[in-house]
């Protein structure tokens, strides 16, 4: 059994990764910045997985908020085999031109999709070190990709993922000798709050895909933009 952290996971696809990987067996720390508003991931803890589930508050754009969830985390025995990076924030409406651009739509964002995913990974680095297989997943989007995109949309959102890209660059490079993999997924386009009613798939389905890519990566992979199959390819940089 892995122990797997998952952040934003009071709904959608992050919320549907805890149930698939409580499913499958694994024991499951699940990050919400308010889990008391979560009425889902409560009745997951009061059913048949509650002994594989613990819930945490953790406020990705709180240097404060994420001390403290390291200090939990930490205090809890054992090690961490793997870390998804899911939680993000999608602040701008995205099809706004640049000039009509509100640029405190990028410091959201940036704060939440890059400075505290970095952040957090930087602290749980030593569990991960002492985990099976250790694994770092970012959820990434295709939105993410420089050299096809070929519109004005998504500027704040897009240019995070993209820098979120270049992080799972660099950190594969620096932990590939130290057994740790690395790699960016994109979930594709899900039906969410943020993918909206349009999507082609549902939350489960790309939750589903996901978790079972995530069991199957090796060292190999480290440092790839994979689909939510475990594809390259699929996604340009």
């Amino acid at each position: 059994m892995r122990k797997i952290l998952v952040t934003g996971a009071n709904r959608g696809i992050g919320l549907a990764m805890v149930r698939e990987f409580l499913a499958t067996g694994e024991f499951v720390l699940a990050v919400a910045r308010h889990p008391e508003r979560s009425g889902e991931l409560r009745q997951i803890r009061e059913g048949d997985y509650g002994d594989r589930l613990k819930i945490y508050a953790g406020d990705l754009a709180s240097e404060e908020s994420l001390q403290s969830l390291a200090r939990e985390i930490t205090s809890f025995p054992g090690q961490l085999d793997t870390l998804v990076n899911n939680a993000g924030v999608f602040p701008e409406e995205g099809t706004e031109p640049f000039g009509d651009l509100d640029l405190g739509h990028l410091e959201t964002a940036w704060q939440v999709n890059v400075r505290g995913t970095l952040r957090l990974t930087q602290l749980l680095l030593p569990l991960l070190g002492k985990g099976h297989s250790p694994t770092i997943v970012n959820v990434s989007s295709g939105a993410a990709s420089i050299s096809t995109k070929d519109h004005s949309r998504q500027y704040c959102y897009g240019l995070t993922k993209a820098a979120l890209n270049h992080f799972t660059r660099g950190l594969a490079a620096e932990l590939r000798s130290g057994g740790i993999t690395v790699v960016a997924i994109s979930p594709g386009w899900v039906r969410t709050d943020m993918g909206g009613d349009q999507a082609e798939i549902t939350a489960e389905e790309s939750a589903q895909a996901m978790v079972r890519t995530t069991g199957k990566l090796t060292l190999a992979q480290s440092g790839e933009f994979l689909d939510r199959h475990g594809k390259t390819g699929v996604y340009a940089w």
